[in-house]
C-alpha cells in the first residue's frame, strides 16, 4: 500500500499547489492529509483532486456532502480512523475506483453506504468488526475485496452481486463452515484467502464453479479430513497452502486435477505417511513443503513425476532413513533438519545434480562418505555427531560441509 501511495504521488505530479488545506501536502491532483490527528475533514479540498489521503487521523464520522465537490475523485483513503458510518451514504462519486476503510470501528455496513459508488473496483474493509457484507447491487465492477480481520462467523448469500470479483480476502475471521453454494456466482475468482479461521471441513462442491482460481489459501484452520473431490474442478490452480491444520491423511487422488500447481504447502499438519502417487499428476510443481509433520517413511518413486521441483522441505519429521529419490534432477534446495537421520544412501546424491543447499542439521549423522555432494555449495550439518571433534577427520575432504550455519 505504501508503494502504491508513492506511485500515485509521482504519477499525479510533483508541483506543490498553493491552495491547500493546512498541514496537508498538495500536488496538482493529489491531497495528502495523513497522520495529522484531524477530527474533521478539511473543507477546502480542491475540486480537481483525484487522489485524497485522510488515513491515520481521528475521524469519527463524515458529514453529508463532505465530498460533494470532488466529482473527479478516483482514490479515497480513510484507513486507521475511528469511523462508524452506520447511517452514512457516500455521495455519487462516479469516478471513484478505490476506497480504503480498513482499521476503523465499523461494526456494520448499511446497504446504502456504498450504493452510489457504481465504478468502484477496489475496496478494503480489513481490520474492522464486521460480521456481514450487505448485498449491494451497484458494485458490479468490484474486482478486489478485503474483509480480513473482521468478525465473520457465517457467510450468507452476500457475494452474489459481485460478478467481476477476482480477489477475496477473508483471512482471520471466525468462519466455522462455508455455504455449499455461497460463492457459486464468483466465476472470475482468482485469489481466495480463507486462512486463520475455524474451518473443520470443506463442502463437497464449494469450488465447483471456480475454474479460474489460481491462488487458494487455507492455512491455520482446523481441517482434518478432505474429500477426494475437494479440488477436482480447480484445473488452473497454481498455489495451494494448507499449513497449520490437523490433516492426518488424505485421499491419494486429492490433487490429481491440479496439473498447473506450482506450490503446495502441507506443513505443520499431522501427516504420518504420504500416498505413493499423490504427486503423480503435478508435473509443474516447483515448491513442496511437508515440514512439521510426523512422516517417518518416503517411497523412492514419490517424486518421480515432479521433474520441475526446485524446493523440497521435509524438516521436523520422524524420518530415519532415506531412499535414493527419482525425479529430482532440478532440485536446488532440500531441507531435512530435525529428523532422525543417521546417514544417507551412498547413491543418494546421484540424481541431485543441481542441488545448491542441503540442510540436515539436528539429526544423528555420524559419518559422511558421499562424494556426490561435493558440487553442492552448502551442506549444513550442525548439531550432528559428525560435527563433533571425533567426526573431524571424516569430513576433511568435504570443504562444503558447514557445522555452524542453520540456514542456507
Amino acid at each position: 500500500m505504501e508503494k502504491l501511495m508513492q506511485f500515485l504521488i509521482i504519477l499525479l505530479g510533483t508541483g506543490v499547489s498553493s491552495a491547500c488545506p493546512e498541514k496537508c501536502f498538495c500536488y496538482p491532483k493529489l491531497v495528502d492529509c495523513r497522520g495529522l490527528a484531524l477530527q474533521n475533514i478539511p473543507p477546502d479540498i480542491r475540486s480537481g483532486t483525484e487522489t485524497l489521503f485522510l488515513d491515520g487521523n481521528s475521524l469519527i464520522s463524515i458529514p453529508h456532502n463532505a465530498f460533494g465537490n470532488l466529482g473527479n475523485l478516483s482514490y479515497l483513503g480513510l484507513s486507521s480512523n475511528r469511523l462508524h458510518l452506520q447511517n452514512y451514504r457516500f455521495e455519487p462519486l462516479l469516478k471513484l475506483q478505490a476506497l480504503d476503510l480498513s482499521a476503523n470501528h465499523l461494526s456494520e455496513l448499511g446497504e446504502v453506504l456504498l450504493a452510489n459508488l457504481s465504478n468502484l473496483t477496489w475496496l478494503n474493509l480489513a481490520n474492522n468488526k464486521l460480521g456481514r457484507f450487505p448485498p449491494v447491487t451497484s458494485l458490479t465492477k468490484l474486482t478486489y475485496l478485503d474483509l480480513s480481520n473482521n468478525e465473520f462467523a457465517v457467510l450468507q448469500e452476500t457475494f452474489t452481486h459481485l460478478p467481476q470479483l477476482d480477489t477475496l480476502f477473508l483471512k482471520s475471521n471466525q468462519l466455522k463452515i462455508l455455504p455449499e453454494t455461497g460463492f457459486d456466482q464468483l466465476f472470475r475468482l482468482d485469489v481466495l484467502d480463507l486462512s486463520n479461521n475455524d474451518l473443520c471441513s470443506l463442502p463437497s462442491r464449494f469450488f465447483n464453479n471456480h475454474r479460474n482460481l489460481t491462488d487458494l489459501r487455507l492455512d491455520s484452520n482446523k481441517l482434518r479430513n478432505l474429500a477426494a473431490t475437494s479440488f477436482s474442478h480447480l484445473h488452473n490452480l497454481q498455489y495451494l497452502t494448507m499449513s497449520g491444520n490437523s490433516i492426518i491423511n488424505f485421499p491419494p487422488q486429492l490433487f490429481a486435477s491440479l496439473t498447473k500447481l506450482l506450490k503446495l504447502d502441507l506443513s505443520n499438519n499431522s501427516l504420518t505417511f504420504l500416498p505413493n502417487n499423490f504427486l503423480s499428476n503435478l508435473a509443474a510443481l516447483q515448491v513442496l513443503k511437508l515440514s512439521d509433520n510426523f512422516i517417518d517413511k518416503l517411497a523412492a518413486d514419490i517424486f518421480k513425476y515432479n521433474p520441475k521441483l526446485l524446493d523440497l522441505h521435509l524438516d521436523n519429521n520422524n524420518i530415519s532413513t532415506l531412499p535414493v529419490f527419482e525425479g529430482l534432477q532440478q532440485l536446488e534446495e532440500l531441507t531435512l533438519s530435525f529428523n532422525r537421520l543417521v546417514g544417507f544412501p551412498r547413491e543418494f546424491a546421484d540424481n541431485l545434480v543441481k542441488l545448491e543447499c542441503l540442510q540436515a542439521t539436528n539429526n544423528l549423522i555420524g559419518q559422511w562418505d558421499l562424494e556426490g555432494f561435493q558440487n553442492t555449495s552448502s551442506v549444513l550439518l550442525g548439531n550432528n555427531p559428525i560435527c563433533s571433534n571425533k567426526g573431524k577427520t571424516a569430513r576433511v575432504q568435504f570443504t562444503n560441509i558447514d557445522c555452524t550455519k542453520k540456514h542456507c
